[in-house]
This record gives structure tokens, C-alpha cells and sequence, in this order.
């Protein structure tokens, strides 16, 4: 990989500086990390092999990662979208080809929904659906995988998260192994941060507010692929309830023995199908 184009900067959108990372050359597919409230370094170093056929672009979304965080703390789906258009507008492309992972999955479908004439072709993964419906699902499934130790360990937790934001870390390492069919593939995840203002702000923007039923016929251009691990926390069976059936064009591909973290748990598997889907 070393002899591939590669560059790490700040973009400045809006007066605030966004990280952003850009690997290989070729056509563009932008990465759009889950959470919310991650950050990019959870695709890497499992996508790199991509950039021998395209460019791949990621960023951490406003306050994750390196990026600047809100001055006024304020977090929202909107604000996304917009930074993710002023991101365009900046690296010069006409058209995105977009590969969202979970809270991603949202966002892309989000933004697709609001430039379609923006959108080439949308990649998601670790899904989780059109309405507010699917993030309320992915939690009432998660609950039920819990055991009542992980289940206590929690609600001790979510009590010192108001005091103490490092309980979100906790909180999430009690929740990983959920997130896999094997947890061997936890031994791969990079150690990210999570900014729990995000997480909290963004949640609570998604349960009040996501719903993209009325804007749906505006993806009808679009290809849009949905590759969904066997063992997802929101299975493929749930997703073609949450998701495919409202977008009927939409095609789901199913991987074998794998969890939510597709490009983490089968990251050979995830390259084959985004090249040749983007091809």
C-alpha cells in the first residue's frame, strides 16, 4: 500500500476544520462511519485494499474523531447532511458514490434523499432502515441479547454517564462482543473515541425525527445495495421489513456468519462486494 496516493488534512467547512483522509486514486467513494459520534479509523486499515481500484475518501463527522467539534454543542442529522454537501462542494466532485456502515446507512440515505441528483451509487451496511422505527428496533434487539450480568453492569453505567462521559467507553466494551458472531474479530477493531454529546444528540435527533418515507421515490435513480451480515443485531429478515420494502429496488446481499461489524468481521468478503458493485 505504500505506493498508493495518500493524504491526511483539514478541511475547513463552515469555519470548522473536519479531518479527513483520502487513500488511492480512481473513482471516488466516500465513507461514512457509524455511531453516531465514531469516527473513521473504524474502516481502517480493513477497506485499504479498495484503493487500488478507487479513491477513498473518509472523514470524521463534526466533533468525532479529529474533527472540530460545535461551538454551541449542538449536533443534528441536518448538520450532517449539509457538511457532508460542503464536503463535496470542496473535494470538487459532481456526484458521490457513498458507502454508509449503521448510523452511516442513515446519513447516506439521509443526504441521498436531499441532493439525489448528488448520489451515483449507495453502498450500505450494518443497516438499520427508512424510519425511526429501525433504531428503535436495533435497541430493543440488542436488550434482548444481553445477559442479566452485561444487563446490571449497564444501568450502573448510564447512571455515571451524566456525571462521567469516560463511561461511554465502558458502556461500549460491554457491548462489542454483541456486535460480532465471533468475538476473535474484536482483536481486529481498532480502539476508537466515542463523543458521547454526539451519540446522546444525534439519538435523540433520530428518534424525534428520522423518517424518510415521504422522500423515498427521490432514491428511484439511485442503485442502492445493502450488504447485511447473517447475524446482525438487526438481522436480514428485519431488514427487508425495516428497509427493502420500502425501497423495493433496492437489493440485499446476506454474509455468512457475520455480525454488525461487517468490514471488521469480513473484511475480504466487504471488499468483493463494494468493488464490484462500485465497478
Amino acid at each position: 500500500m505504500k505506493d498508493l496516493k495518500h493524504s491526511e488534512k483539514y478541511i475547513n467547512i463552515n469555519g470548522s476544520n473536519f479531518y479527513t483522509t483520502c487513500v488511492g486514486e480512481g473513482e471516488p467513494i466516500v465513507f461514512l462511519h457509524g455511531g453516531p459520534g465514531s469516527e473513521h479509523r473504524f474502516f481502517l486499515p480493513h477497506i485499504l485494499p479498495l484503493a487500488k481500484d478507487f479513491k477513498l475518501i473518509l472523514y470524521d463527522q463534526r466533533g468525532c474523531g479529529k474533527s472540530e467539534g460545535s461551538k454551541q454543542h449542538n449536533y443534528s442529522m441536518a448538520d450532517e447532511v449539509n457538511t457532508l454537501e460542503l464536503l463535496r462542494e470542496k473535494l470538487g466532485y459532481d456526484k458521490l458514490n457513498l458507502f454508509g456502515e449503521s448510523w452511516g446507512s442513515m446519513l447516506a440515505l439521509l443526504y441521498a434523499t436531499t441532493y439525489p441528483d448528488r448520489v451515483n451509487k449507495i453502498l450500505l451496511t450494518a443497516a438499520i432502515g427508512v424510519t425511526k422505527e429501525g433504531f428503535k428496533t436495533f435497541g430493543r434487539e440488542v436488550e434482548k441479547k444481553l445477559s442479566k450480568e452485561a444487563k446490571d453492569k449497564l444501568a450502573k453505567l448510564e447512571v455515571r454517564l451524566k456525571t462521567d462521559h469516560s463511561a461511554l467507553d465502558q458502556i461500549f466494551n460491554i457491548l462489542d462482543p454483541y456486535y460480532v458472531y465471533n468475538t476473535e474479530a474484536l482483536n481486529r477493531k481498532e480502539e476508537i473515541i466515542n463523543n458521547h454529546v454526539v451519540n446522546e444528540m444525534i439519538g435523540k435527533d433520530i428518534l424525534s425525527n428520522f423518517d424518510l418515507s415521504p422522500k423515498l421515490d427521490l432514491l428511484s435513480n439511485i442503485p442502492i445495495l445493502v450488504a447485511q451480515g447473517s447475524h446482525d443485531i438487526l438481522t436480514p429478515t428485519l431488514i427487508e421489513d425495516l428497509l427493502i420494502k420500502s425501497i423495493p429496488h433496492a437489493r440485499i446481499v446476506e454474509i455468512d456468519n457475520c455480525g454488525h461489524w461487517t468490514v471488521v468481521e469480513c473484511p475480504e468478503k466487504m471488499i468483493e462486494i463494494t468493488r464490484e458493485f462500485f465497478s
